[in-house]
Order: structure tokens, then sequence, then C-alpha cells
């Protein structure tokens, strides 16, 4: 069975995350949340931000952690920048079919508000939240720039990017 699209879970549900009652708990699809130099010193800290209240698929996280992943290995060093993805996809996605598929006479009209079973997981985020966070050198700025725009896209339309310069590398170099 394919995936639905991610606009048919964005609205903000009820958080179901007790895993004790859930049979079958699908697993996220982001296998890792940090990559590069943590300990690095770095100038900007470019950054995708929530403009409204959401939710976004695992799947969805994990497409923009690898395409800002690819070009940021093509053009920068490991050791000269540190990237993060923020949320964690704790929400578990029901999902109930209807039958409406070839050879089905007509719609189905019943249980329209039932349960469901598991489908995937969700991050919920909320307004003015970081969803990825990349901190480069002055010099790797237009990359750094490119390569989280190009990570925007895999997400919903409700993000911004914001470019802020970090204060206290004088100090750490001292």
């Amino acid at each position: 069975m394919s995936t639905r699209p991610g606009r048919n879970y964005r609205a903000l549900q009820r958080p179901y995350t007790r895993k004790e009652y859930i049979r079958s708990i699908p697993p996220s699809k982001i296998t890792k949340f940090t990559h590069g130099n943590p300990e690095g010193a770095y100038d900007y800290e470019v950054k995708i931000v929530a403009t409204a209240s959401f939710q976004v698929k695992s799947n969805a996280l994990e497409a923009a952690r690898m395409s800002v992943l690819s070009q940021l290995r093509n053009s920068i060093p490991e050791e000269f920048f540190f990237f993060k993805v923020v949320p964690y996809p704790h929400h578990v996605i029901r999902r109930h079919a209807l039958a409406g598929v070839h050879k089905a006479e007509r719609l189905q009209k019943g249980m329209r508000l039932a349960f469901g079973k598991p489908d995937g997981r969700a991050a919920r985020i909320m307004k003015g939240q970081d969803i990825m966070v990349l901190r480069v050198r002055a010099q790797d700025l237009e990359l750094a720039k490119d390569a989280i725009r190009i990570g925007k896209l895999k997400l919903p339309h409700m993000t911004k990017i914001l470019i802020e310069r970090i204060t206290g590398n004088e100090e750490k170099g001292a």
C-alpha cells in the first residue's frame, strides 16, 4: 500500500504516543539527527523555522535531511559545518482505508471516523519552532543558504529560512 500525501496529515491532531497501547509501531524514517562537527567555531546559523503549527511526516523530514546533506557534502568538508534536525517524530499516524478501488461498485460509506491502524510517524511542530539548524563559517554561508533552500522544498510551505550571526566566537578563540 502506497503512502498518502503529507497534506492528509498536516493538521494538528490529538497526540497518539502511548506506545504500550499500540501493537505494531511503525519505525521513524529518520536515522540520524546530527551531522558534522558540533564543537567547531562557526560564524553563522541558518535555520528553517515554522511560521504556523502543523505536523510533518517523518518521510518528509528524512527527505529534507538527505537533500541538505547531499548538497553540503558536495561542497563543504564535514568538519566545517554542524547540521541538526530538531523535531522528533513521536506522533503515530493512524489510517482507516475506505474502499474505493477498481471493481468496487460504489464508495464505502460506513465507519468514516473509525480509529484506524498505525500507518507512520509525524513530528508535531509549533509556530516559531526550529525544524533544521545548520552552523557554518562565513565563507560557506552562500553554500549553506542554497542547501537549506533545497531542503525547505521537501517540507510544508509554512516555513521560512532565518540567518543569524553567532556571537561569542571571539571569546572562545582567546
